[in-house]
């Protein structure tokens, strides 16, 4: 009996919030400065709207998330203390703004944080795991469609790191990512930090990328000629990358090979 009384507390203590939706926006002073996100609850559908950029751009993503990932989203909005009023004649160049509905014991509350409030270090922090759980959504939706190539680089070597993809029609070129640096970095005149190199998918196909660490000056059109490929991608209709093992081994061989001929050519 006692186990049943705790078991039904604790059922209701949960249902007692329900999160409905949650909008982030912020906007800097420039009109593409604009990054939008909005989370939605509808029956059992968990759905995220992402928006950067102009207005005129009209470049929105849609996406659906699951439950699990919905629920983490409201247990670290829960948790936050109830927001303060704005800070009069308060001016920024960066306006964000949080905004959270939910239902609680049956009656609808809403709940507006922005960043011209006062927040105490609970809430401050709670909101920027918030923000940040979105933004993963988000780069987790993204990497179905996009080639990632991670690798790691010392923080004072005279070198850069050259890439090279083809087909050039299949694949946007992103640029790279820092996805670590070293926490030691102004501490000691080593280490090393951790980075990507991303391209989109735009077309189906198998796409080829090399990626090579080499003394800076070096000329990026000879990769294909002097160095095996990285890794090749199968870009389906769907336009979802899949990396391939025995695609990869098959360009590398004949890059091999290649490199045989030449070889053979060149001592005739």
């Amino acid at each position: 009996m006692t186990f049943a009384f705790f078991s039904l507390f604790g059922c209701t203590n949960a249902q007692e919030k329900q999160l409905v939706s949650v909008d982030y926006q912020r906007y800097g002073m420039r009109s593409d400065d604009r990054i939008c996100i909005y989370v939605r609850k509808t029956a059992e559908t968990y759905t995220v709207k992402f928006e950067k950029g102009d207005y005129k751009e009209n470049g929105s993503t849609s996406f659906e998330i699951t439950q699990s990932d919905f629920d983490a989203l409201a247990r670290i909005l829960f948790g936050m203390s109830k927001p303060h009023r704005e800070r009069r004649g308060y001016i920024r160049d960066l306006t964000q703004s949080l905004d959270v509905k939910f239902i609680k014991t049956g009656r609808r509350v809403s709940r507006s944080y922005s960043i011209n409030q006062r927040m105490n270090k609970k809430t401050a922090e709670l909101q920027r795991q918030a923000i940040d759980l979105m933004y993963r959504w988000i780069d987790r939706y993204k990497q179905q469609f996009e080639i990632r190539v991670t690798y790691s680089k010392g923080i004072a070597t005279p070198t850069e790191i050259y890439t090279h993809a083809e087909p050039a029609e299949l694949v946007e070129d992103l640029g790279v990512f820092v996805e670590r640096l070293d926490p030691d970095r102004d501490k000691q005149t080593g280490g090393r930090n951790d980075y990507s190199h991303r391209w989109r998918a735009l077309k189906p196909g198998l796409a080829t990328v090399w990626l090579q660490e080499l003394d800076m000056g070096y000329d990026p059109s000879k990769l294909t000629e002097e160095f095996e490929p990285c890794g090749c991608y199968i870009i389906d209709e769907n336009l979802h990358v899949q990396y391939s093992k025995e695609e990869t081994e098959a360009a590398r061989e004949r890059f091999k090979n290649q490199r045989i001929r030449d070889g053979e050519d060149f001592g005739e």
